[in-house]
């Protein structure tokens, strides 16, 4: 049976302490058609060495400096193939071993985005919950419902628009905003994709994060929704400063 080839991006810079467990809950996954395309920023640690442990595993390696997370994600998705994409951060892994046999069974001919959940690990500011339950609605106008890594993109997504690499951070959530505002079918499947580190970029809660959040949600949205926006942005800040 012909099965639709998985192009995984897998973005690293200095990430010698998690890449190990990322490569291999994608070496593992019992799903065979399946591409790797690591990006890696010349990183200056032990990095390349653990790459060059799974040469045989890496269909493409591009290393060179990039302009952040985004511009290194958009050239994996240059470089790949596959008639999906996912996206794994190099501190992140795969939930199972055949979850991407689970994401890709019984998809609909019109589907262009599958989702699944999140769960996160390590340690998490309160008002994060363990477990980020993706959802495609209009619930998207006021929070990031889709989690990037609980996410399959096809490929034809990708056709006109990429990553807008002016945003440092949430970058994933003004494309989705595109996405939903395009119509985008997305199919919801009861599976837990990944396992991600709850102390990554976005869920640092800084400064730099709301203001890309009010701006994108100025160019993405109607005015109207982005007004009602703007006080629960601050607010959201000022709760997530609370210890």
């Amino acid at each position: 049976m012909n099965r639709p080839l998985i192009s995984v991006i897998l973005p690293v810079y200095n990430g010698a302490q998690t890449l190990e467990a990322a490569l291999q809950s994608i070496t593992s996954q019992t799903y065979r058609s399946v591409e790797l395309i690591v990006v890696d920023g010349k990183s200056s640690d032990r990095t390349p060495e653990i790459l060059h442990t799974h040469r045989d595993a890496i269909t493409a390696l591009i290393t060179e400096t990039d302009d952040g997370i985004y511009d290194a994600i958009n050239k994996g998705i240059r470089r790949s193939s596959g008639e999906w994409i996912y996206i794994l951060g190099a501190d992140d892994a795969l939930a199972s071993s055949d979850i991407f046999e689970k994401a890709l069974s019984q998809v609909a001919a019109e589907t262009r985005l599958i989702i699944g959940d999140v769960a996160y690990t390590g340690e998490k500011q309160s008002l994060v919950p363990r477990v980020h339950h993706s959802a495609w609605s209009s619930q998207l106008w006021w929070r990031n419902t889709l989690h990037q890594q609980g996410a399959l993109y096809h490929r034809s997504l990708f056709a006109d628009v990429q990553f807008n690499t002016r945003y440092r951070i949430l970058g994933d959530y003004d494309f989705h905003l595109h996405l939903f505002a395009a119509g985008i079918k997305a199919e919801k499947k009861a599976i837990t994709i990944a396992h991600c580190a709850a102390q990554g970029t976005s869920k640092r809660f800084n400064t730099k994060l709301y203001l890309e959040e009010i701006a994108l949600k100025r160019q993405r949205l109607p005015l109207a929704i982005f007004m009602l926006n703007v006080p629960l942005i601050f607010l959201k800040y000022l709760l997530k400063q609370l210890p």
